[in-house]
């Protein structure tokens, strides 16, 4: 990064907006696009620049990190990247959860057109990311790496390098399996605990102590108890995760059942809950299913 230089951020949402608060918090000097006004307003009340398009924010810049909702607009926004970029090609740091053919697609592009390209998907809620605990995985020729070596160090101090372009998304829907799965079983056991009679606080805490203990323990528990879906994440997100993974595993010729029921349970609390909601609203479709017809004896 040059001094003077703002770094750009296209994707002004949750996930954009703790990266954008942990370089403002180091000093970075910022400029930010997203077509929603809200992003924009939050970046230019933390006194971030705005700028009025890809085109604009590209010539303002060295570094670019991409930080949208899919894949699919991440291929979107690369279309402006190409047309903006001038004979100093900014290098492109990818936040966004991509399928492994999309950030080849990406990767192949970016390469035509002279943009180093760094695949740097984030494990870990916009609430992990704000207090500098979330894990970055990061893919991409050695070179473009180490040239983002500072921005990654404030972006995410925890970061695990994982191999070449691809391969950082691959491992990302990989643990996102093992995450969602965990957030519903966690789910099932408290909404369990409660149909038993239990006090909610007290199983939370028995397991956390218990050899079931995950970290989503911590991060979900509480908010699934008191009923707060306020957004760390977006439920809508998790689900397209979801259909991600399971598109993979059809391709792949493996059967995933566990990600189908769980894919099942989001729609069904997206349905009840509406899609901005937390991912911790999985629980709702565990408390609000219709009992189970009971079997004859």
């Amino acid at each position: 990064m040059q001094p003077n230089t703002p770094v750009g951020i296209i994707g002004l949402g949750l996930m954009g907006t703790a990266l954008f608060e942990r370089l403002i918090d180091a000093d970075v000097p910022l400029i930010g696009f997203d077509i929603e006004p809200a992003g924009r307003a939050k970046l230019k009340a933390t006194g971030g620049m705005i700028a009025t398009s890809v085109r604009e924010l590209t010539g303002r810049s060295q570094t670019i990190i991409i930080a949208v909702f899919s894949g699919e607009q991440v291929e979107a926004v690369f279309g402006d990247l190409e047309n903006a970029a001038g004979p100093a090609r900014p290098i492109v740091v990818c936040t966004t959860t991509c399928g492994p053919d999309e950030i080849a697609r990406l990767a192949r592009r970016a390469a035509s057109a002279g943009i180093p390209f760094v695949e740097a998907p984030i494990s870990g809620t916009s609430a992990v990311v704000r207090d500098g605990t979330a894990i970055a995985l990061v893919a991409g020729e050695a070179g473009a790496i180490e040239s983002v070596g500072t921005l990654l160090d404030i972006l995410c101090p925890r970061r695990v390098r994982v191999g070449a372009i691809g391969d950082a998304s691959r491992t990302k829907l990989a643990i996102n399996l093992i995450l969602e799965n965990n957030r519903a079983a966690l789910a099932e056991g408290i909404a369990f605990a409660e149909r038993l009679g239990l006090d909610g606080r007290v199983f939370l805490a028995a397991a956390r102590e218990s050899a079931a203990y995950s970290r989503v323990m911590d991060t979900k528990g509480e908010k699934m108890l008191t009923r707060d879906f306020r957004p760390q994440s977006h439920i809508s997100q998790t689900l397209k995760d979801a259909e991600m993974i399971l598109e993979e595993a059809r391709r792949l010729r493996l059967l995933l059942p566990m990600t189908t029921t769980q894919a099942e349970l989001l729609r069904a609390a997206i349905a009840l809950e509406g899609p901005d909601s937390d991912s911790a609203a999985v629980i709702e479709a565990i408390r609000q299913r219709p009992a189970a017809t009971e079997v004859s004896r």
